[in-house]
């Protein structure tokens, strides 16, 4: 389509420059044009054609057929019109050392062609001409740069476009693997657990009937660990060491509000399970959230304060993170924080709302349902 648009408006100017030159030198001709000087003008303005592919090439063509056009006809005025067009075209598709080149003999060759026509140095022609091809050359120039410019700012937002997508991933890649461990030091546990616990009821059952099935339980049980591990072992990377920390619950929630109150962050909790069994995972989950949640206030949100409230109940855990500070409301949902906690939330069933409170600040509200984990 482009090729197309440049085509026709290279073909309208090699038009209208023809049609210049033949006005012109019928003007000035007092028995009219032969037919031969509308051929001519067609040859001079022909090369114009050309002037996007090759302009160099184009300008030569140009300037030798207006410099014949103007020997024979006196049409001076069209014929500097059309090698003005094919000096911004040289300006524009070129570069600016080629161009002041190109200018100072297209200079030289116009006082020629002065002197040639009037048969003396006109200093009034040259005063106006000579000025009309370095302006034409500085306004190709002009735009050049300013196409560059912009071309350079459309890479420039792709590639930073790009590496964000990249680092998306990346990061991405990363909470899956983080929620990979979790569910390994959760999971693993209770199996182990079941392994062992098993083993030791068929080591201490006489009857026959209870000790077959407890077999099938560790057989089963010992399955399911290899099946776990192996599924991890895909998850991680290649040299990926395995997860050495426990996972963290409720419990571990005053130590990372103290970790906030020592980055200047005054911070508070509030946990109140009453009575209500939080499994492992549910905690974890909880855990990671507020982590996130405070981070983000930390990083973000230009805040002095922030609440941690933790509810729990016979149905879900209920966590809320609240802050005195700014965020861009426009942000929220696309920040690879606020993701990780969605896909935590969304791995148990759960839920995560982001946004900013009616009394100013921030607010992280999750509800986890208890019965998405287990102990």
């Amino acid at each position: 389509m482009l090729i197309r648009r440049r085509g026709f408006w290279n073909a309208t100017l090699v038009v209208a420059a023809a049609v210049a030159l033949i006005i012109e030198g019928e003007v000035r001709a007092k028995g009219g044009l032969s037919p031969g000087a509308y051929v001519l003008a067609v040859a001079a303005a022909a090369p114009l054609a050309w002037r996007t592919r090759a302009p160099l090439v184009a300008l030569v063509g140009v300037e030798a057929g207006a410099l014949l056009f103007v020997v024979a006809f006196h049409a001076s005025w069209a014929a500097t019109g059309i090698v003005i067009v094919g000096l911004y075209s040289v300006a524009l598709l070129g570069d600016r050392q080629r161009s002041l080149g190109v200018g100072a003999l297209t200079a030289i060759g116009v006082i020629i062609a002065i002197v040639l026509v009037d048969g003396s140095l006109d200093l009034g022609g040259v005063a106006i001409r000579v000025p009309l091809v370095f302006a034409s050359l500085a306004f190709g120039d002009t735009i050049r740069s300013r196409q560059a410019l912009r071309a350079a700012a459309r890479e420039r937002v792709e590639r930073e476009a790009h590496e964000r997508e990249e680092e998306g991933r990346r990061r991405a890649a990363e909470e899956r693997m983080r929620i990979a461990r979790e569910l390994h030091d959760t999971l693993a546990h209770s199996l182990v657990a079941i392994n062992v616990r098993a083993g030791v009821a068929v080591a201490l059952r006489d009857s026959q009937d209870p000790a077959v099935a407890l077999q099938d339980i560790k057989q089963v049980s010992a399955t399911a660990l290899r099946d776990l591990r192996a599924t991890l072992n895909l998850l991680r990377e290649q040299g990926d060491a395995a997860p050495t920390s426990p996972a963290f619950d409720l419990e571990a929630l005053p130590g990372l509000v103290d970790q906030a109150r020592s980055a200047g962050l005054r911070a508070d909790v509030d946990v109140q399970a009453g009575g209500a069994v939080v499994p492992s995972a549910i905690g974890a989950v909880a855990f990671r959230i507020v982590q996130e949640a405070l981070t983000n206030v930390l990083r973000h949100a230009d805040a002095s304060i922030a609440y941690v409230r933790v509810r729990a109940s016979s149905e879900a855990l209920d966590v809320e993170v609240t802050d005195d500070g700014r965020a861009d409301s426009a942000g929220v949902g696309a920040g690879l924080g606020l993701r990780g906690m969605a896909e935590r939330a969304t791995a148990l069933g759960g839920r995560v709302d982001v946004g900013p409170r009616d009394e100013g600040g921030w607010r992280v509200h999750a509800v986890l349902p208890l019965g998405g984990g287990d102990r």
